[in-house]
């Protein structure tokens, strides 16, 4: 949580500053500042010091630094009795979460959070802060997104009373919140957020996480009908994926741009965007957005062959992932293209309170109108009726989906 002195030696490969005009789409630099320095945080024990290091770290998402702090630590402090210790015990399993959270290690999510739910709250409020964000992100990336929206509030609330936080510190949790929004359906709230972090990561030259920001943006712009200013923020985080040859961020990129295609019923050049999004992606779990996009793409061509075949391989995916979300949505699919009754009590009894339980409006809203439409195919009236009303409402609540 403090300003580290020199943010150049800390950004690894995005030492560069890349600030893009959405207007021109173009590449300016500018001079770097020095940062400001932090001297109000004191820290009792070198223990204490040293996690707060190791904390910022992982703030920076350098996992090398963070790793060799963490050995460091491990070999050279009992780690018992720092658990023991109550004044650093909770300090400890926050800042060793985060860390796990950083390097995607989902087997450990759960011990770990079981440990720091068995301690009480701390008195001091640096501590409280980083505890609440951190179960934010815990929360958001185990899709329980009406929790991330609990902590990542408590963690709001205690910034503002916070004289020392870092400039990336306030950049990740605004971030953070601007995608938890995202998942909530509060466009405007998701935009506000989004909007401050990008201009703080901007500041910092962080070109990864400022695309990330364009990307939040353009999908809140794209939901609420705002196509081209949704166009620029994702060709913005294109040129700085392709600038500093990060292919995760142009397949990210890509893929948005096909859902504008798709919501414009221009589904060649939607398919086309999604194929191309696949092509730059490594890793198996971050296929499943374009592979789902292809499903529906070709199920709205009527091009039913080809639907199902990619329906089955998303499946395959998310089930050797163990990812839930993915596996009911491959599902469901696979059943509209059977024109199987088993999607109605598939839809009813695990799709919408999955999606209800984590807060995710979205998919909410989406699964509870194709339940309506298949009522009202098999000329269900009444019911068709009830769960389109359903879906008014539940849009109502969410004036800008």
């Amino acid at each position: 949580m403090r300003n580290l002195k020199n943010h150049i030696n800390r950004l690894s490969r995005d030492t560069f500053s890349l600030n893009y005009n959405l207007d021109q789409g173009i590449v300016s630099t500018v001079e770097l500042s020095n940062g400001q320095e932090n001297g109000n945080l004191r820290f009792d024990t070198p223990v204490e010091k040293l996690l707060y290091t190791i904390y910022d770290l992982t703030v920076l998402q350098d996992k090398k630094a963070a790793r060799e702090r963490f050995l460091y630590l491990n070999a050279e402090f009992d780690i018992d009795k720092i658990l023991a210790d109550p004044k650093t015990n909770l300090l400890y399993l926050v800042v060793k979460f985060k860390y796990i959270i950083l390097n995607n290690d989902r087997k450990l999510y759960e011990p770990i959070y079981n440990q720091i739910r068995s301690l009480p709250t701390s008195l001091n409020p640096s501590v409280e802060y980083i505890h609440h964000k951190t179960l934010g992100i815990y929360y958001y990336r185990t899709n329980n997104f009406l929790q991330s929206t609990l902590a990542l509030d408590n963690a709001l609330t205690i910034a503002e009373t916070l004289t020392y936080i870092s400039d990336d510190d306030r950049a990740e949790l605004y971030y953070q919140v601007a995608l938890t929004k995202l998942k909530t359906c509060d466009t405007l709230e998701s935009i506000f957020y989004a909007e401050k972090a990008l201009t703080l990561y901007q500041n910092l030259y962080n070109n990864k996480r400022s695309a990330e920001c364009h990307i939040i943006l353009g999908i809140n712009y794209n939901h609420s009908k705002r196509q081209n200013l949704a166009e620029k923020h994702y060709l913005s985080a294109k040129n700085i994926g392709e600038t500093i040859e990060d292919s995760y961020l142009e397949s990210m990129a890509l893929h948005n741009l096909g859902c504008i295609k798709s919501y414009l019923k221009q589904s060649e050049e939607a398919i086309f965007y999604f194929l191309e999004s696949l092509k730059r992606k490594k890793e198996e779990e971050r296929s499943l957005f374009s592979i789902l996009g292809l499903v529906e793409e070709y199920y709205f061509l009527n091009q039913t062959e080809y639907s199902r075949e990619w329906a089955e391989q998303g499946l395959r995916l998310a089930v050797r992932n163990e990812l839930t979300e993915y596996i009911l949505h491959f599902t469901a699919h696979i059943y509209l293209l059977d024109k199987d009754q088993k999607i109605e009590p598939f839809i009813i009894q695990e799709i919408l309170p999955y999606f209800k339980n984590a807060g995710n409006e979205r998919y909410t809203i989406r699964y509870t109108e194709m339940l309506a439409k298949y009522y009202y195919e098999n000329q269900q009236f009444k019911l068709a009726s009830e769960y389109f009303n359903s879906c008014l409402q539940n849009i109502k609540s969410k004036t800008s989906y």
